[in-house]
């Protein structure tokens, strides 16, 4: 037989309920009605759900069927009328018969209480406070089949029967023999040989990548600012068509959980929603052939099948394996994905349930790391639709409150920080030290520039001078040569008569004249060759 597909609406009257059953025979068509259990069958589909409030067939119920659609539409009238039928789009748990009706042994056996409660008592269970560390649970003696994990400490041995497989999926060798505090042991032994200085720094100091992922809206973002001004789950988040599908080809469990085990069950979800979100963050949700490495190393949970005792512990486990083995280690954004963890968890279990499902894909799709789904998973898209939204908004409002500092991690980050800093110190040291011998350096060689225009000028004042002393020559010489000429005339002419005295006089006035006129031009000339050389 086939489940169909099917979708739930109500009003204050009537509940709606829409089957798709396509190429059907409407007359062989069956629908049972009875107080909180609706049957519906048309050869080859067969639907039976548990519905959260009583209906009833008093002759107001009616049935019809769109043949183009291939679906039947059923409307029945409440039993009280007004009455909200919570959970509608909790299709895995509709599906699940109750529980006085079931012929499977539940999924986890309450062990020394005195009565066994159904799964639908869960919600009102008594308040965890997520503050006081819890007890872990720790078995007394290793079993038959080994030690347990997986959902609720509920499986062994599925290692030893597959370990030739599954060596590679969880980083915990042979989990059926060793203890919950050996595993954590050795977990972070294995995180304490993994982290990197030089990594850390890195992203510390050149954080351009990291600023971007800072400033990544997820999807959800515009329904939790909503939600924070007063808006209702219900409405603000709702179940796509495929995610309905996969909660469709969920099992049909029933959770009864021991109360010493019910926190631990808790604190996992937290890790592995964390997980989820740093890949999202990282991404900027766009998943690749990373995500399902990056989700299963991340999360201890689901790489050392670890189990907590406190929200604290479970953000300073998830916090040293965000430093040790991602592409970015960086601070503010683990405080980032932390906030995005507690808006989720504020949300409802709707939100919670769409990231579950999304993981179930991203494992599905990697190689090997489906068994992770078998462990965890799928129980935890079961279980989550019966949890109420007010006990995960109490755990998100307890999980912002938590203050981590980079000494709980144990990874010596502040040291290696101040470490750091010491070094860059030092280093600015030394450029303003080569700042300033560059300074001292440039008057120097404007010192020697200086001198060697100097020098150019006093050489060549040198040849200014040598040049007037040589302009000075010449002229004494052409005076001393005009007198010796005119001593020359006078003693030739002085036996002369007087008249020739008389013109000898006059030619010697004209020559002296001519003379003066010589040694005019030539001062001249030495006066413009003196403004030349200034």
């Amino acid at each position: 037989m086939l489940t169909p597909s099917f979708e739930l609406f109500q009003d204050d009257v009537f509940l709606t309920i829409v089957i798709k059953a396509p190429f059907t025979k409407v007359s062989d068509t069956e629908i049972f009605i009875e107080d909180s259990d609706f049957k519906f069958y048309s050869k080859p589909y067969f639907l039976r759900l548990n519905l959260p409030g009583n209906i009833v067939e008093d002759g107001r119920e009616t049935a019809n069927y769109d043949a183009d659609a291939g679906t039947f539409t059923i409307r029945a009238p409440k039993q009280t009328p007004g009455q909200v039928f919570e959970g509608l789009d909790m299709l895995t748990k509709l599906l699940a018969p109750r529980g006085d009706r079931s012929a499977k042994q539940p999924t986890i056996e309450v062990m020394g209480e005195e009565s066994i409660l159904p799964s639908d008592a869960l919600p009102d269970e008594e308040d965890i406070d997520w503050s006081v560390e819890q007890t872990p649970f720790m078995e007394t003696s290793m079993q038959v089949e080994g030690h347990k994990y997986g959902f609720g400490c509920l499986r062994s041995g599925v290692f030893k029967r597959l370990q030739s497989e599954l060596c590679e999926v969880v980083d915990l060798k042979d989990p059926d023999s060793v203890a919950p505090e050996k595993r954590r042991a050795q977990r972070k032994e294995e995180e304490a040989n993994k982290f990197d200085d030089d990594h850390y720094l890195a992203d510390l100091y050149q954080d351009d990548v990291v600023q971007h992922l800072l400033s990544f809206k997820p999807t959800w973002d515009p329904a939790w600012k909503q939600l924070s001004k007063g808006g209702k789950r219900k409405e603000l988040m709702t179940l796509t068509e495929e995610e309905k599908e996969k909660m469709r080809k969920l099992p049909n469990k029933e959770y009864l959980i021991d109360s010493n085990v019910l926190p631990s069950v808790y604190l996992s979800l937290v890790d592995i929603i964390f997980c989820y979100m740093y890949s999202f963050r990282v991404t900027e949700g766009e998943h690749n052939v990373e995500s399902g490495w990056t989700i299963s190393k991340l999360s201890a949970t689901l790489s050392w099948m670890e189990t907590f005792s406190s929200l604290q512990d479970v953000m300073v486990t998830c916090y040293r394996r965000c430093l040790c083995f991602p592409l970015h280690r960086h601070w503010s954004l683990l405080e980032a994905v932390r906030e995005d963890t507690c808006r989720v968890l504020s949300l409802g279990r709707r939100q919670v349930l769409k990231c579950l499902l999304d993981i179930q894909t991203i494992l599905t799709d990697t190689e090997q790391r489906y068994i992770l789904n078998d462990l965890y998973i799928n129980d935890y898209c079961v279980w989550i639709q019966g949890i109420r939204n007010e006990k995960l908004e109490s755990l998100a409002t307890a999980l912002r409150k938590i203050n981590i500092c980079k000494t709980d991690v144990d990874l010596s980050l502040v040291e290696l920080e101040a470490a750091a800093e010491a070094v860059m110190a030092e280093e600015e040291s030394i450029v303003r030290k080569l700042e300033k011998l560059s300074m001292k350096a440039t008057p120097d060689r404007d010192s020697d520039d200086s001198s060697e225009g100097e020098t150019d000028s006093e050489e060549d004042s040198e040849d200014t001078d040598s040049s007037d002393h040589s302009t000075d020559d010449q002229i004494t010489g052409t005076e001393e040569e005009w007198s010796t000429h005119c001593d020359d005339i006078n003693t030739s002419t002085s036996t002369q008569t007087d008249d020739s005295i008389t013109q000898t006089s006059a030619t010697n006035t004209q020559i002296i004249t001519q003379s003066h006129d010589t040694l005019t031009e030539t001062d001249d000339t030495n006066t413009q060759t003196d403004d030349t050389n200034r």
